[in-house]
């Protein structure tokens, strides 16, 4: 759980948790109130939005948010975090290689070819 939420940066909803209780609806163990199955980051750089909710439109959006530390570094009650609420102290050079480095992941060969 890493605080999603409810809103785009910079409005009111950014300093909420996002409602939706993810796996929880579906098995009701504690420990997954507002949790949600990573996807594959293949081709992520192809798929904004980002989280569940789409709250980030790009992949800077989304690096900053785990930098500043998730939801708990907003402010956002997120008792059960596991992204420690600090920052990670990543450079605009180490943004700028992970976002690189996420985009070396973009495969269309099955989109360009028949």
């Amino acid at each position: 759980m890493i605080g999603t939420p409810a809103g785009r940066p910079g409005t009111r909803d950014s300093a909420r948790i996002d409602p939706d209780v993810g796996r929880f609806a579906v098995d009701r163990v504690g420990l997954h109130r507002f949790a949600f199955k990573t996807p594959t980051l293949r081709n992520v750089a192809l798929t904004a939005p980002y989280m569940h909710n789409g709250v980030f439109r790009t992949l800077e959006e989304v690096l900053d948010f785990y930098d500043g530390g998730g939801g708990a570094g907003r402010g956002i009650a997120a008792p059960q975090q596991t992204l420690p609420s600090d920052s990670l102290h990543l450079s605009r050079v180490e943004k700028r290689d992970i976002i690189a480095f996420l985009g070396t992941l973009t495969d269309t060969v099955g989109t360009t070819r028949p």
